[in-house]
């Protein structure tokens, strides 16, 4: 099959991984990244070259994500007649068609035949889209890496800091074990937090993941409510060889399994034991980050989504817990 994706070509995005996932399983390929184009030759350019790149490819499927620098009707040409999905993921912000970026999101999301979301999908269904569950994935290529002393810590977070929750917590833990926090946006917290104001991708990412004893999963305060929703990066923790303290939902619950894939906490209190009674443990860390390991790379990542994407199957959870 000839798939035409449109979005971003960094190997680190989701679009781009979904690529190498597709052509792993045989398809034939073509990405356009439209918003990279657009700082290019500008908008009304790109409109024209995206087509014409359509037409050249002539898919016999469409995978989009959110379209930001196209206008509807240069997506509705593209889709006319084709198969075609969307995914996107980042759900929560279902209440906020106020915001441009997010309405455009809407509008683009009414032309997929199905849009996929991660989460918050019966929100999605009152906004008037087709909404379907299909959770977020991990690139396969993923991998643990050999911890090194640049990168080590006792605790690790990975995320940016636009969240004041996130931060009230990650100081918590800061005050009693050795913590660093990668990702931008926390100046405010820059010392206490150990914050370099670093981001790190592929390697770098892989490499915090492995040299840190604990990586933390903290939701944002705009996630809560989300029953079934987790992020992209539990799965690419996981696969990068973290061990995995992830704060509880309904969703993660259902389809990871405590003190076998990860570990959970409720709140502040339970997180600042669940670090201490991990870090006194290496055996029991080690079990549970090779399992969870091995379980993500079997079920969670875009290899395994590609059916539900390109012949819209219905996501079922391998952990049986309904979602």
């Amino acid at each position: 099959m000839r798939v035409l994706i449109v979005g971003s070509d960094n190997p680190w995005r989701m679009e781009a991984a979904v690529e190498r996932a597709l052509r792993r399983a045989g398809h034939e390929t073509l990405i356009v990244d439209d918003r990279r184009m657009k700082r290019l030759i500008g908008r009304r350019l790109t409109q024209r070259r995206v087509l014409r790149s359509a037409v050249r490819f002539s898919p016999d499927f469409v995978f989009l994500s959110k379209c930001l620098a196209l206008e509807p009707d240069t997506v509705a040409s593209i889709v006319d007649r084709k198969s075609n999905a969307m995914w996107y993921h980042d759900p929560q912000w279902h209440a906020d068609l106020d915001r441009p970026d997010i309405a455009h999101i809407a509008t683009i999301g009414r032309l997929a035949r199905i849009f996929f979301v991660t989460g918050f999908e019966s929100e999605w269904k009152r906004n008037g889209l087709t909404a379907a569950f299909l959770p977020a994935a991990g690139d396969s290529a993923i991998h643990p890496v050999t911890a090194t002393a640049a990168f080590e810590s006792e605790v690790a977070f990975i995320g940016s800091g636009y969240d004041e929750q996130r931060a009230r917590l990650l100081l918590q833990v800061a005050a009693r074990h050795k913590l660093r926090v990668w990702g931008p946006g926390w100046d405010q917290w820059q010392a206490e937090l150990s914050w370099n104001g670093r981001s790190v991708e592929g390697k770098d990412f892989a490499a915090v993941c492995s040299s840190a004893s604990i990586t933390l999963g903290i939701n944002p305060a705009r996630a809560a409510g989300g029953v079934n929703y987790t992020s992209d990066r539990t799965w690419m923790v996981i696969l990068a060889g973290g061990f995995y303290l992830v704060q509880h939902t309904p969703g993660v619950a259902a389809m990871l399994r405590e003190g076998e894939h990860c570990a959970f906490y409720e709140d502040a209190a339970s997180c600042l034991d669940q670090c201490a009674r991990y870090l006194a443990d290496p055996a029991a860390r080690e079990r549970i980050r090779a399992a969870g390991e091995s379980f993500v790379r079997a079920n969670h990542t875009y290899d395994q989504r590609i059916s539900n994407l390109v012949e819209g199957r219905e996501y079922v959870n391998p952990l049986g817990a309904s979602l």
